[in-house]
């Protein structure tokens, strides 16, 4: 068992089996943790503001307001904290936009303990620790800014449309009704000052979204 000073641990997720399995595995590795869950952005929110904490493991995808609202309030609140992100998605672009926000890490959920271990290690050690983003990019620290303000069903929606799904089909991958889907179209043609579905893939291939 990993010796360590007394650490408190705020895990955010909407799944309490994966709250449970983080804190069993942290528990093997550390001693004297305590910690705190959350299943929302406002309940995490709320644990925030009433104390400190160590480390935050944060969830990309959360009911309501999703985990890079909370990722914009934690870096705003308690810049010090160090969050490492949490997300079922691989992909690098999840990665940028964690690290242009303010994360100090990034894990996506199909890594094994051994890896999870490694990334809380390295972020409670002040280290950065980003699955999916080069080393260069996280040297660089520029991701596109403008994607950086997409929420999370915001950036899903976009790929979806670049790769050619038909708004029925993002419908049902996402569980929406096709005049949601219609909704974020239109806000990501606001945000980011596009014209059509065919400049949001030139969009997605010109930052390497994909």
């Amino acid at each position: 068992m990993r010796q360590a000073h007394k650490l408190t641990i705020l895990i955010v997720d909407d799944h309490l089996l994966v709250r449970q399995g983080l804190k069993h595995v942290l528990q093997f590795e550390y001693r004297d943790i305590v910690f705190g869950d959350a299943g929302t952005a406002e309940e995490a929110l709320a644990q925030i503001k009433a104390r400190p904490w160590r480390l935050v493991i944060l969830d990309v995808s959360l009911p309501g307001d999703d985990g890079f609202s909370v990722l914009r309030e934690i870096s705003t609140r308690c810049p010090q904290t160090p969050v490492l992100m949490l997300s079922m998605h691989a992909d690098s672009q999840y990665a940028a936009r964690s690290l242009q926000l303010g994360a100090t890490g990034y894990i996506s959920k199909s890594a094994g303990r051994t890896d999870l271990l490694q990334a809380v290690r390295n972020v409670l050690d002040g280290k950065k620790h980003f699955d999916g983003l080069s080393r260069q990019g996280v040297d660089n620290e520029k991701p596109a800014a403008l994607q950086a303000h997409l929420s999370a069903q915001e950036l899903k929606v976009l790929l979806a449309l670049a790769a050619g799904r038909r708004t029925g089909e993002i419908a049902a991958e996402l569980t929406l009704s096709g005049k949601t889907v219609s909704t974020y179209k239109r806000r990501l043609l606001d945000k980011l000052g596009l014209k059509s579905t065919a400049d949001l893939v030139r969009y997605v291939i010109d930052h390497k979204l994909s």
